[in-house]
């Protein structure tokens, strides 16, 4: 593997790790929903929208 490889390889994992985080945080959301706690749905829905609104490092372009 190249340096290049690895690189991408860790921007694949926290990539996959970042996905997986908001879906648990959005299945949260969707389980207050269900159950009829607008005040926690309401929390767990900001949290997700702050998390998809997070600039990701792989996303970054390189320095100059």
């Amino acid at each position: 593997m190249t340096v290049d490889q690895h690189i991408q390889a860790l921007r694949d994992l926290l990539r996959a790790d970042h996905e997986a985080w908001i879906a648990e945080v959005q299945s949260w959301a969707d389980d207050a929903e269900a159950a009829g706690d607008v005040e926690r749905h309401r929390r767990h829905a900001e949290h997700v929208a702050r998390l998809k609104a997070m600039p990701y490092p792989w996303e970054q372009s390189r320095a100059a």
